[in-house]
């Protein structure tokens, strides 16, 4: 959340959600701007929302700058108190600060770097922190796909599938940690509210013995003291059962509280991979869009993909889960190789690298079956084709897999990415390689 500090707080920006340029203002002097575009902390006009995202989870003192929606100026988002603070850096007459009556410094980085040594309190008293923390900006000058080269239709709808799926998994996943936080906190009250009601009955029975003991030192018949010391045993009895109620239940209140804050930490770290997720899911998208493919079209492909990773096993999307590579598709998977050309491909991959040559792969389409994927991958200096069939649309498993994977149908990227950490050895008895790391894939 994002709060106002002082009336040089701003909230209200006018910039798309997504990635950015990342270049400097032309201010009214350039002196301000000067070596701004090659600081890591400044994001170019980066939206407000991009940014509260990537800083979301981060230390107080994080910070990083933008421009700001009056042209020429800048805004400084800090981290500070478990929210976002959005300060103005004002810029006039080749001077800039965070007050119109205090411009002193020369340029912005000069500005950043003052308070990186100093504490903003010099600013705003409620400011008890420092520029500590620079938020490294992302590679937005280009998208993923740019970067990469290839960004076929094909490829950039194999790559939405692995990232709805995914973004759905984590989702998933999130939505059931909140329903167990949510169960775990009422049962933690409840057990709160009997450990109270335990104290009570304690309390009240040490004033019973008290009484008791006090009336004990007035009697002097032998059958009334007799009678008052069955009667101490048996409070004492209880006053002994109470207290073991006691200790269980602060033992149980501890293994709660534990839990709770053990899937708090888990609820915390997939955030921001949501965040991530969200913003890679919205960047193939756009592309999608600018290749001019119908909103239909991918409309139809998340619905596949939500339809199938619901009746995915849960085993499966928790190993599925578990896996942060994130490879191109135009890396792996050629639209327009025959089996001959892969094979070949692969060959002369392995010829190269002889002392690593397992695990050479690449996905083409089936030379044999229409509409069908291929694997080809080498293996103990033998090159080896695989057909991958599939139940559903785009959504794949290797043909005569005898294991989990082998029941539920799977994003392409995600079947990679299996293997990528999984031997075949249990599905397949000739390949047992897995599949090799980046250095190794096939760019077509």
């Amino acid at each position: 959340m994002e709060q106002d500090c002082s009336h040089h707080f701003y909230i209200h920006e006018h910039q798309p959600e997504g990635c950015s340029r990342v270049m400097t203002r032309q201010c009214g002097d350039e002196g301000c701007s000067r070596g701004l575009a090659n600081q890591t902390w400044y994001w170019g006009d980066s939206s407000k929302d991009l940014i509260a995202s990537a800083m979301s989870g981060c230390e107080n003192g994080t910070f990083c700058v933008r421009d700001a929606s009056t042209k020429g100026d800048y805004t400084l988002t800090l981290r500070f108190g478990e929210s976002n603070k959005l300060i103005k850096i004002i810029v006039s007459k080749g001077r800039c600060g965070f007050a119109p009556e205090e411009l002193k410094f020369d340029s912005v980085v000069q500005l950043i770097d003052y308070y990186k040594r100093n504490s903003l309190k010099e600013y705003n008293r409620q400011l008890e922190v420092g520029l500590i923390y620079p938020l490294r900006r992302p590679n937005i000058d280009k998208t993923m796909w740019e970067i990469d080269g290839v960004h076929s239709v094909e490829h950039l709808l194999c790559q939405l599938r692995g990232l709805h799926a995914a973004h759905t998994r984590i989702l998933r996943f999130d939505d059931q940690i909140s329903a167990e936080l949510d169960s775990l906190r009422e049962e933690l009250q409840r057990k709160r509210q009997a450990r109270a009601a335990f104290n009570a009955a304690h309390a009240l029975f040490l004033k019973q013995m008290e009484l008791i003991t006090k009336n004990k030192d007035m009697l002097t018949s032998e059958s009334e003291l007799a009678q008052i010391n069955i009667n101490i045993e048996l409070q004492q009895r209880r006053l002994d059962s109470i207290r073991n109620q006691q200790e269980q239940m602060t033992e149980q209140m501890a293994a709660i509280e534990a839990r709770i804050k053990e899937s708090e930490k888990s609820h915390s770290e997939l955030t921001p991979k949501l965040s991530a997720l969200h913003t890679e899911l919205n960047r193939c998208q756009f592309r999608l869009c600018q290749l001019n493919v119908p909103q239909a079209v991918v409309d139809k492909e998340i619905q596949e993909v939500s339809f199938l990773t619901d009746a995915e096993p849960e085993p499966l999307s928790r190993i599925l889960m578990q896996f942060h590579i994130r490879w191109q598709p135009d890396r792996f998977l050629s639209v327009d190789c025959t089996k001959e050309n892969g094979m070949k491909i692969v060959r002369a991959l392995m010829d190269c690298n002889p002392n690593n040559s397992d695990g050479i792969f690449v996905i083409r389409p089936s030379s044999s079956q229409a509409n069908h994927y291929a694997l080809t991958i080498s293996n103990d200096n033998h090159i080896y084709n695989c057909l991958i069939e599939h139940r559903f649309v785009r959504c794949l498993h290797v043909s005569s897999i005898a294991s989990i994977l082998a029941a539920s149908d799977v994003p392409l990227a995600d079947l990679v990415f299996f293997f990528f950490c999984t031997s075949r050895t249990h599905y397949d008895d000739f390949v047992s390689s897995v599949f090799l790391t980046e250095h190794f894939f096939l760019s077509f």
